[in-house]
Order: structure tokens, then sequence, then C-alpha cells
């Protein structure tokens, strides 16, 4: 949610009422609903794999987030029972991408959930923000076109769910130190890691002249943070 929030500044966008649209209600989902609810957006559409969920008033409470965590625990392959209890619109058997009511689009359940079709329904729905949060979310020829939309801002998975591998450093760090750090105080860390991830594709992009492109960017910054460690070390 950090790394969006920096892409709505460049934008200059904010994240404040924003819907939306998540696959998925694991761990990651379910912590990009508690986080957008903090941060004055909202879950409006949340899939699973017996279809979606769409909560126009948002999944934004802790009856709606602990349920889930309920409703996962018993049953990981139906998000119905959501619909049931808080009495919003289930769709059987489909995907949510491509609808006009969301600002947001992010994948954060498996690996090629968006293929091509569903590619260029979003695309025609006129949402601008995709934000790959799963392991390669996109298959790479929807991913591809996705990128040549003009309207469309994308950034990669790669850059965006890297704070996940952050965090794991930093309870490394604390074990080692013997140091325990609250929850505000980590969370503060992620933050400024994920800016300086967001800044390193940005500036990385620029420099190289692909303007704004987040996916070209970060796979440079990547590539030259480790060539220039290589490089240090003696190894090229």
């Amino acid at each position: 949610m950090y790394y969006l929030c920096e892409v709505l500044k460049h934008e200059n966008d904010s994240i404040e009422g924003k819907r939306i649209a998540v696959s998925g209600y694991g761990n990651v989902a379910w912590g990009i609903m508690k986080k957008a609810a903090e941060l004055g957006a909202k879950v409006t559409y949340m899939a699973g794999p017996d279809g979606y969920v769409h909560d126009a008033d948002g999944i934004n409470t802790d009856e709606k987030l602990n349920f889930i965590l309920d409703m996962r625990a018993k049953d990981p392959m139906h998000c119905k029972p959501y619909a049931e209890k808080f009495g919003c619109e289930f769709v059987e058997g489909t995907k949510h991408w491509g609808h006009k009511d969301v600002d947001i689009l992010m994948p954060a359940a498996m690996q090629n959930d968006v293929n091509l079709e569903w590619a260029k329904k979003i695309a025609e729905s006129g949402v601008k923000y995709y934000i790959e949060v799963a392991n390669m979310p996109t298959t790479n020829d929807a991913l591809e076109f996705l990128r040549g939309q003009k309207h469309m801002v994308v950034a990669p998975s790669k850059a965006v769910n890297a704070g996940g591998v952050g965090v794991s450093a930093l309870e490394m760090s604390q074990n080692s130190e013997r140091l325990v750090w609250t929850a505000e105080e980590v969370d503060a860390q992620l933050k400024k890691m994920m800016v300086t991830i967001h800044s390193m594709s940005a500036e990385a992009a620029e420099e190289y002249g692909l303007g704004y492109d987040l996916v070209a960017g970060a796979n440079i910054a990547g590539f030259k943070k480790v060539a220039e460690a290589m490089m240090q070390q003696g190894q090229f």
C-alpha cells in the first residue's frame, strides 16, 4: 500500500476515497483491506475461487475483516459466505476485472491471474492504476498490453511486494540484536523501504529515457544494485 501511495503522489493524486478491487482474501489481500481502511480508501471488490463479492460500502470495519479471517480458516475456497453475511452482491464463477466503478486494481492472489482477455477488459474499463501484488499475477502478454495503455500506470510485483522480504529482514535484525520493536516502528521502517524502492524505480526509468515506466525501472534498478555489488567484490 505504501508503494501505491507513492505512485498516487507522483500522479498528483491521493489514496483518500479510492475504491480498490483485489483478488484473493489471504494474508496479502487481507492486509490490503486493513491498510486501505486505515489510509482512507476502501476495498469494494474481493474475488475467490468460487466467484467475486462486491461490497460497495467497502470491506473496512473490524467486523468485516474479522469475519474474513474466520471464513477463510473454515473454508478457504469460498467467499460467498461474506456476501451472505453482509447482504452484498456475489457473482459466481467469474472474476471482477473490468468493472468501471473502481479506481485501483490489485491482483493479490496467484500467478497468471490476469490474462490478455482480462487485460483488454481492464483497459476498456478506463481504470488508471494497475498495481501487481502477488508474484507475477499477470501473464507476459497481458502485462505488455497493459504497459502500452497510455492512460494507465502499471506497477510490477517485484517492487510492490518487496515489503514482505523487507519485513523479514527487519525481523532478522531484531533477532540478531536482541531487540523488540513495536508494530508502529516496524510499519515506519516498511514505509521508508517502499518509498525508497519506488524512488529508485522511477529514477532508473527516467535516467534511461523511459519516462514513468515502473516495470522497466524496477528491472533496471534491481540489475544495477546486483551488478554494483558484484563489481565491488571483484566478481566481473
